[in-house]
């Protein structure tokens, strides 16, 4: 006899514990067998976490319970936000399948910090995600370096919003930007980002620490990242704090790609092959000499790909 399968989403997962929204219901699943199977055929060894909020899976359910079943199958992502985990030595996706990324960052208190940003931009564009900013807590007064590192995004097509969740500024606008997608939040501690979705939708009720009854039936005391709708047609991932964000799955080579404003003139480079780095005719470096190029966006671009190039070095040494 033939299981019957069902195909949902993953909104959250505790304790390998996951639970996936089918048909507009709700059931908690664990994954069938030691190791998960991808839509590929790939089995799934390598990664912290197999499944992540917002992956499409294919389940059976458990013929003795309507409330649970087991995940046979992870399909194909569309999109994907990954950061490498020092401590588990492995690639971990903070969420999948989104539309929008926005990156939460602080004007002033906590210390406005671009580079945390860049990487981040860096591993939406890797996982082919829409990425945009929203500067937060403009209340408590914005860092000197904001409004030029702000215009420098801008000037590369991103959106960039500076406002505050306390007193509502620059709300409207990110809701404009959000609605019918999926969107993910990802921001350093201390950012307010909990404070920002409560204010897009004050049903959240998110605290430190808690995840409220929108998302689960009773609270929960970790900290996870999970999918909710703020209306009928958005979707909204909150994911944890971040400290530190490391890519991975680049080649140095390939991060050039990823910095819009290096298009141009890294056609006009005097080696095809130029890293932007020390050769001679790099029209980019002249590009950052003449101003056409944050000098800090081009800082980070160098620290990334001397990161991925040691990276590299200890993979294959």
């Amino acid at each position: 006899m033939t299981e019957e399968q069902l195909e949902g989403r993953i909104l959250y997962g505790i304790n390998n514990i996951y639970t996936v929204e089918v048909d507009g219901r709700r059931l908690s699943c664990r994954i069938r067998g030691k190791v998960l199977r991808s839509s590929r055929g790939r089995r799934e060894r390598a990664e912290y976490n197999p499944l992540a909020v917002g992956d499409r899976v294919r389940i059976t359910p458990d013929p003795h319970s309507e409330e649970k079943g087991w995940i046979r199958e992870r399909l194909e992502r569309s999109t994907w936000l990954t950061r490498y985990n020092k401590n588990r030595r492995a690639p971990q996706v903070l969420a999948a399948n989104v539309d929008l990324l926005v990156c939460v960052a602080s004007a002033g208190q906590p210390p406005f910090r671009p580079r945390f940003l860049d990487r981040m931009l860096v591993s939406a564009h890797a996982g082919r995600v829409e990425p945009t900013i929203f500067v937060n807590k403009s209340d408590l007064g914005v860092g000197p370096d904001v409004p030029s590192r702000a215009e420098a995004y801008r000037s590369c097509g991103y959106t960039v919003l500076i406002g505050s969740a306390l007193e509502e500024r620059g709300l409207e606008e990110l809701r404009a930007l959000l609605h019918g997608k999926t969107v993910a939040f990802v921001g350093q501690s201390g950012v307010g980002k909990s404070l920002l979705l409560n204010r897009l939708d004050p049903e959240l009720d998110l605290k430190v620490g808690e995840i409220s009854e929108k998302y689960n039936r009773g609270g929960h005391t970790t900290n996870f990242a999970a999918m909710v709708n703020i209306d009928p047609d958005t979707r909204v991932i909150d994911t944890p704090g971040i400290r530190e964000l490391d890519l991975y799955g680049l080649e140095p080579e390939e991060l050039g790609h990823y910095f819009p404003e290096f298009d141009a003139p890294a056609a006009d480079c005097g080696f095809s092959s130029c890293r932007h780095l020390d050769e001679p005719g790099c029209a980019v470096k002249e590009a950052v000499s003449r101003g056409g190029i944050h000098p800090d966006r081009y800082e980070s671009y160098v620290r990334m790909y001397l990161h991925l190039e040691e990276l590299r070095e200890q993979q294959h040494g």
